[in-house]
Order: C-alpha cells, then sequence, then structure tokens
C-alpha cells in the first residue's frame, strides 16, 4: 500500500479512447468516473442513465477490456431462503454486453 496516487498521464490515452467510444455509443448527457485502486489499477467508466434505461462503457482492469453494456427494464428480484434470509437480485427487459476492443494496462 502506498500513500502516493499514480500519475494520471498513462492513464489519459485510455479514457481518450472510451471519450471518443461514449460519443458515438452512448446518449448524452453522460458521466465519467476514474478510480484509482490502492494496487495502482485503475477503474474508468462513462456512463448514461434515464428512466429504466443504462448505457455504461468500462475499461476491465484485469483483462484489459473496454466493454459497452446496455439494461433495460432493472428490476429487484426477491427470494426468502430458508432460516429467513432475503436474497435481492437485479433482473432485466432486456441486457447485453460486448467487448468493443482491449488496451495495454496503463500501470506495471
Amino acid at each position: 500500500m502506498t500513500d502516493e496516487l499514480p500519475a494520471m498521464e498513462p492513464l489519459a490515452p485510455i479514457v481518450d479512447q472510451m471519450r471518443e467510444i461514449a460519443e458515438d455509443e452512448i446518449p448524452f448527457p453522460q458521466t465519467c468516473e476514474v478510480n484509482l485502486w490502492d494496487d495502482h489499477t485503475v477503474g474508468v467508466k462513462i456512463y448514461h442513465s434515464a428512466d429504466d434505461e443504462m448505457y455504461l462503457l468500462r475499461y476491465q482492469r484485469q483483462t484489459g477490456e473496454i466493454v459497452l453494456e446496455y439494461a433495460k427494464g432493472a428490476k429487484w428480484q426477491r427470494e426468502s431462503l430458508s432460516g429467513g434470509e432475503i436474497v435481492h437480485e437485479p433482473t432485466f427487459e432486456e441486457r447485453e454486453a460486448r467487448v468493443i476492443t482491449t488496451v495495454e494496462p496503463p500501470y506495471e
């Protein structure tokens, strides 16, 4: 663990590439989030959510994949288990995901 944040410069090409993809694939307005983790990996996502639709473009830090996801009609399914435990799981009317591209990790 370190008290220092990694430099953002190596991450910029991935964020720029994701912004270009999002411009074509995701409606506006868009939100971009960047997470820097203690293990010096990063998480990047750009998303749009309106009504019952969600568009999400995310950088999968374990694989280097940039994945586009779409979901519509999200609901929670509730299931009661023995012992009184209740499990909530999301369900969707529609859901799809596809890998757009793969990039090199920005940090070693």
